[in-house]
């Protein structure tokens, strides 16, 4: 996850890639590279636009000496299944992209799901969590990188599902409106109106890690 020193999780844009840099877009792609799954809530796909995930031949010798498929397993979790299905994600990806909803899903939106993805249907009213990643598990599918949204992540904490945390903290500074939706309006005229600092200093004890940023001039 990628953040700004005031906790905003996205840019004036409304979009992560404009609070990173390349360092982090390096260590986003590292963890990909041994992940069986990328696992996304359906507010991310559709403010980000996901590519196709397909096998990159850079990846292939250490995936196979992990034991793993050549190409990333994505799975969405959509309660309302409204995601954009005409995207190549759907269509070029190497492994048909697997969609999480719940048994309650509208029976005309669940036929759309599947003429475009695997669908599965775990959980009454909303998505049972802990029985997903069963159900992934017993698939041989353990590695799994939750890249958001927040609702999502915020599931799996509140079931305990979560093993390892990767935080970015960008030098930026964005402002409380980018803690909202994705959606909401921007205040600030574009990305390269946001405040910049420079890590001044930095320690960690018992396990934190203190960090003290002053602003560019």
């Amino acid at each position: 996850m990628v953040m700004t020193l005031d906790g905003a999780t996205v840019g004036p844009d409304g979009l992560s890639g404009s609070i990173s840099g390349a360092a982090d877009k390096r260590v986003f792609m590292e963890t990909r590279r041994l992940a069986d799954v990328v696992l996304v809530g359906a507010g991310t796909i559709r403010a980000e636009r996901y590519r196709p995930m397909v096998a990159k031949p850079e990846w292939q010798d250490a995936r196979a000496d992990a034991g793993l498929a050549p190409a990333v397993q994505v799975v969405i979790v959509s309660g309302r299944l409204d995601l954009p299905w005409d995207e190549p994600l759907f269509f070029d990806s190497t492994l048909p992209v697997i969609v999480v909803t719940s048994e309650s899903a509208d029976a005309r939106q669940v036929a759309i799901a599947n003429d475009r993805a695997q669908v599965w249907q775990i959980g009454g009213t909303s998505v049972d969590l802990r029985a997903m990643l069963s159900a992934l598990h017993e698939r041989g599918l353990r590695r799994l990188v939750c890249e958001g949204g927040e609702a999502l992540l915020d599931g799996l904490v509140r079931e305990e599902l979560v093993d390892e945390m990767d935080v970015t903290i960008s030098p930026m500074l964005a402002g409380a409106g980018y803690l909202a939706d994705p959606g909401t309006e921007a205040r600030l005229p574009g990305t390269n109106d946001l405040p910049r600092f420079s890590l001044a200093h930095q320690f960690v004890e018992d396990e934190f890690t203190f960090c003290r940023y002053v602003r560019e001039s």
